[in-house]
């Protein structure tokens, strides 16, 4: 196994299902992008189930969020099945639950190599702000994995589930200036919809780690 795809073992896996309202309805052009993403997405979360001994963690970021730990691949499937979504979702507010609940497991000594947060979305409005405010501080508690040079111990992955323009210029936004903005290092990767289409899972797991 080559150095990188050890970063992968020993490892919490993390995905929050933040899917905009309107993309619910059949009659919106991402509904079709839903569809297409589905198997992807579910084997993308059997590959992280199969390095996750204690399984999975899901939300689903509406408000308030719902989450589910230590859990089964099922639990995502499932929402890509739902027939009556919330009323609003909140992605900011499940991102800074699944970052504090990591930082509260690593100091309690529950993780071994770190979490990798994985998340599905397919609109992002007003919330680069606070999402910029949120990665950037908890760039400030994160380490390098021992034994590495650029590899750090918290990952976040954001997977963009449709071709929205606003939100690929917020994501690769996110990607890109992390650092420009005071975070302490970059730990933030964007995969917008035609990369996911072509990238190996492996490979997806490994450039929110390694960029």
């Amino acid at each position: 196994m080559s150095e990188k795809h050890s970063l992968l073992e020993n490892r919490d896996y993390t995905f929050i299902f933040a899917r905009s309202i309107e993309s619910w309805s059949s009659s919106h052009p991402y509904y079709e992008h839903w569809l297409a993403a589905q198997t992807k997405i579910i084997d993308l979360a059997k590959r992280c189930q199969s390095l996750d001994s204690d399984g999975i963690t899901v939300y689903l970021a509406s408000s308030p969020f719902i989450k589910h730990t230590n859990t089964e691949v099922i639990k995502l499937a499932q929402l890509f099945q739902i027939k009556n979504p919330p009323e609003t979702m909140d992605l900011v507010s499940s991102l800074q639950d699944a970052i504090d609940d990591y930082f509260q497991r690593r100091d309690a000594k529950q993780t071994k190599n770190g979490d990798i947060i994985l998340v599905l979305v397919d609109k992002i409005s007003n919330e680069q702000e606070s999402l910029i405010n949120l990665i950037r501080n908890a760039t400030e508690k994160i380490d390098l994995i021992p034994g590495t040079e650029n590899s750090y111990e918290l990952g976040i992955s954001f997977l963009q589930i449709g071709e929205d323009p606003d939100t690929k210029e917020c994501l690769t936004y996110l990607d890109d200036h992390l650092v420009e903005v005071g975070a302490k290092c970059d730990i933030v990767d964007t995969k917008l919809w035609y990369q996911i289409k072509q990238k190996s899972l492996t490979d997806i797991l490994i450039h929110a780690l390694v960029d």
